[in-house]
């Protein structure tokens, strides 16, 4: 039924483009064979080659978890003191609020859009997996919550092939479930900590899934700040209906870390557009996993902490996958076969 609900209202918002390869890629000529890599966007530029334009894709896609890891931090050190919806309030307030400036710059042209019933919907479903996120943490242990959340790549490939009509080969629902083992490994929960209330999770995930469809789908046509600052209106809003009733001052060590969330929430869904413009958005799939290695990375360096064993084994298990998937992507076309073709 989630599936159901969230499939019915993407087909309400897109009309799925077909796909077709030879947009992308060079011409496939009548009566030939040749396998086409399904990875790139047509609007990758011309000019870089197959995997120029995989690799500067995917790097955006890596850059966007280096900020995530950032304001994870920032957000679980305010959380001690102040209630979630009034921390998303107050992120997506300030995100909206640094974009202001562009208006000296720019002009209005940068915010105008011809699609605000999207953008809302882009805030509902933020605001919405992320509470139901917040409401899941207190269902359940934080690690059986994170391998739910981390169902999202399956969810998002599903809703890409549906929606989007993306080709999404074998290769990566194979390197997303390898990936998804490595998190299992990395967080080591029990069929004990698993209840039914934890569906809630579930739908979390569909809610982040279906947003990375609407952002990649309006990636080509609307403006990067009409993106950023609609996005983060409409959660703010969103968030402000509980965020209300039960706030709590701010101190004004508080307001500086919430103006770098702001900051950093828009440089975020920057980096995820500008990966979502060179390539698929189920070809990133594989790749969400790689944040609990680049986690890990960041606990060592900055803060000396030694990685766990099981965080050193599901890494084993990931950095490959991962390997797998840019091999596969990005590797040279088969000869191309003629077909016998018999008067």
């Amino acid at each position: 039924m989630l599936l159901a609900a969230l499939l019915l209202a993407g087909s309400a918002c897109f009309s799925a483009p077909a796909r077709d390869g030879s947009n992308v890629f060079a011409g496939i000529q009548k009566h030939r064979v040749s396998r086409a890599r399904p990875a790139l966007t047509a609007s990758a530029t011309p000019s870089m080659s197959p995997s120029q334009v995989y690799f500067t894709g995917i790097g955006w896609y890596l850059m966007h978890f280096v900020v995530s890891i950032g304001n994870d931090s920032i957000m679980k050190f305010l959380g001690e003191n102040l209630p979630p919806f009034q921390i998303v309030f107050l992120r997506f307030s300030a995100a909206a609020l640094v974009l202001l400036p562009v208006l000296l710059f720019q002009g209005r042209s940068a915010f105008k859009s011809a699609r605000l019933s999207m953008h809302a919907a882009r805030g509902f479903l933020l605001a919405l997996g992320i509470g139901l996120w917040c409401f899941g943490l207190n269902l359940m242990p934080f690690a059986s919550c994170v391998v739910i959340n981390n169902t999202m790549p399956f969810f998002k490939m599903l809703f890409a092939q549906l929606i989007l009509g993306e080709k999404v080969g074998k290769e990566r629902w194979l390197a997303s479930l390898a990936g998804f083992i490595g998190c299992l490994i990395v967080f080591n929960p029990t069929a004990a900590t698993f209840q039914p209330q934890s569906l809630v999770l579930l739908l979390s995930a569909c809610c982040f899934a279906m947003l990375d469809i609407f952002n990649k789908k309006y990636t080509a046509t609307e403006t990067v700040t009409s993106m950023l600052f609609y996005g983060a209106l409409s959660t703010a809003a969103i968030a402000a209906v509980r965020a209300i009733p039960h706030w709590v001052p701010v101190t004004s060590s508080q307001f500086a870390l919430i103006g770098c969330l702001g900051v950093g929430a828009n440089f975020l869904l920057y980096c995820l557009l500008k990966a979502f413009k060179y390539v698929d958005a189920s070809a990133t799939c594989p790749y969400r996993y790689t944040e609990f290695v680049l986690s890990a990375l960041a606990g060592f360096f900055v803060f000396k902490e030694l990685p766990s064993k099981s965080t050193l084994l599901g890494s084993c298990i990931i950095l490959p996958s991962v390997i797998y998937t840019a091999y596969m992507e990005t590797r040279a076309p088969q000869p191309e076969k003629e077909e016998t073709v018999e008067a």
